[in-house]
C-alpha cells in the first residue's frame, strides 16, 4: 500500500511539474500590442523582433508555441488573418490542411482553427487562435505532433485563455483585465425549477432596487359593514 501510494504522489508530482507556466510580458517596441500568456517554464524562448512587430517562439522537442504581435495600417478580418496563416504554413511544410474553424465559447474576440500539418513523414497538429487590438491582429499558434496531443493539450489551451492584450487592460486597474459586470452575469447559468420563481434577468439585478409605495393611513372598510350613525355612538 505505502509503494502505491509513493508511486502515486511521484507521478503526481511530476506531472504538476510538466504542466508548470510562467507568466511571459511583451512590450511594443514598433507599434504592436504588447501581450502576456502563460508559457511552460522549462521550454526554451526565442524572439525576433521585425521592423512592424514581433515573433516569439516557446520550444521543447518538435513541440512549439508561438506568438506574432504585428502592427497594421488597416483593420484586418479575421478571414484575411487565416489566409496569411494557410500561405505561410504551405510555404514552409509540403502538405498542410486546415481541418476546424471556430469562434471559442469560453472567451470573446478569440477565433480558433485547427491545422493538420505532414512533414517528412511525421503528422503534426497545429492550433492557432486569433485576438484582434486595436494596434493589429495577435496570433497565438501551438504546433504539436499528433501523437504527443495529450501530452501537450494543457500547454496549448493555457497559452490560449491566458493571453492578455494591452486592450484588455485598464490603467486604475494595475494592468488587470477589465471584467463587464453585466456580460458577466448573463454568462451564468440559472436552474428554473417549475412551480418556483422566475428566473430574474441580470438588467434587473443590476438595475437601482424599486421601493414599494407607502400605504395610506386610510381605514378599510368592508362593504358589508354599516357605518355608525351620531344616535348610536
Amino acid at each position: 500500500m505505502r509503494l502505491i501510494l509513493r508511486t502515486f504522489s511521484l507521478g503526481f508530482l511530476c506531472a504538476c511539474s510538466a504542466l508548470s507556466a510562467i507568466p511571459y510580458q511583451w512590450e511594443p517596441k514598433s507599434g504592436e500590442s504588447a501581450f502576456t500568456l502563460d508559457v511552460p517554464e522549462n521550454w526554451r524562448t526565442w524572439e525576433a523582433v521585425k521592423k512592424n512587430g514581433v515573433i516569439a517562439q516557446f520550444r521543447k522537442g518538435n513541440a512549439r508555441i508561438e506568438v506574432r504581435s504585428f502592427a497594421t495600417k488597416e483593420n484586418l478580418t479575421v478571414a484575411q488573418i487565416v489566409n496569411q496563416k494557410a500561405a505561410r504554413l504551405a510555404s514552409e511544410y509540403p502538405a498542410v490542411r486546415l481541418i476546424e474553424e471556430k469562434e471559442s465559447k469560453f472567451r470573446e474576440n478569440l477565433h480558433l482553427s485547427v491545422w493538420e500539418i505532414r512533414h517528412r513523414g511525421k503528422l503534426y497538429r497545429e492550433e492557432t487562435a486569433i485576438a484582434q487590438s486595436e494596434h493589429g491582429p495577435v496570433v497565438v499558434s501551438c504546433l504539436i505532433p499528433a501523437d504527443r496531443y495529450a501530452a501537450y493539450r494543457t500547454h496549448c489551451e493555457n497559452a490560449f485563455y491566458s493571453l492578455v492584450l494591452d486592450a484588455d487592460k485598464s490603467p486604475e486597474s494595475g494592468g488587470k483585465t477589465r471584467v463587464d459586470l453585466v456580460s458577466e452575469l448573463q454568462r451564468l447559468y440559472y436552474v428554473n425549477i417549475p412551480g418556483t420563481l422566475p428566473v430574474v434577468a441580470p438588467e434587473v439585478l443590476m438595475g437601482a432596487p424599486a421601493t414599494a409605495p407607502k400605504p395610506e393611513n386610510k381605514i378599510q372598510y368592508d362593504d358589508n359593514y354599516i357605518l355608525p350613525d351620531d344616535a348610536s355612538k
